[in-house]
């Protein structure tokens, strides 16, 4: 009975193992490319306890972007108490986006694959609401700056975007390259260059 009772659900653990092993498999070879097979090949476990947790590869895709979109608002939520200035607090933003790019590199890499390749047949994911999500945050730290006096009249979209556009760079360099020529500090420093020029004179 209890076999049997263990059988029908399987451990917590060989789900993780299932999500650690699609993750892998969807980075090094794509999504289309990957089968049922080769992900519980990895995971060393069997079909059905596959299909017990996620009902299907497309499921088991879609727990992952889940997964990341979750830790992603968690991160906008912890900073929404951070104080300082304006300048401060899109730098402190920035930099904790850019630690949890890094946190989870290979599950990045996959959204980039995704978004920015071939199509590859994954089941539809709304991938733009990261970016959506930042250029939000950002501008409205920016915008309350300029009420505040602390940051120049301007542009706003042109102040966002060239916020963001240090942060990108820095976070594409972890992405593409295994010795990234811009790290975290190198980020910072162009934030600041550019709130320099933000800055009312």
């Amino acid at each position: 009975m209890s076999s049997t009772t263990h059988q029908q659900q399987p451990s917590v653990e060989a789900r993780e193992r299932l999500l650690g092993a699609a993750l892998v498999l969807f980075t090094q070879q794509g999504y289309a490319a990957t089968s049922v097979r080769e992900i519980c090949l990895k995971a060393g476990v069997t079909k059905p306890v596959l299909y017990y947790y996620f009902k299907s590869k497309e499921g088991l895709y879609l727990q992952l972007m889940e997964d990341s979109h979750s830790r992603f608002e968690a991160m906008l939520a912890d900073l929404g108490s951070i104080g300082g200035s304006i300048r401060q607090r899109v730098i402190r933003f920035c930099e904790s986006v850019f630690d949890t790019t890094v946190q989870q590199l290979p599950l990045v890499q996959l959204i980039y694959s995704i978004y920015y390749g071939t199509p590859q047949g994954a089941p539809p994911f709304d991938l733009e609401q990261y970016y959506d999500r930042m250029l939000l945050v950002i501008s409205t730290l920016i915008q309350e700056g300029i009420d505040a006096g602390e940051i120049r009249e301007g542009n706003v979209n042109d102040m966002v975007w060239a916020s963001l556009a240090c942060m990108s760079i820095a976070i594409e360099e972890q992405l593409c390259h295994c010795n990234p020529r811009l790290d975290r500090s190198a980020m910072t420093r162009m934030l600041h260059i550019v709130f320099d020029g933000l800055a009312v004179r």
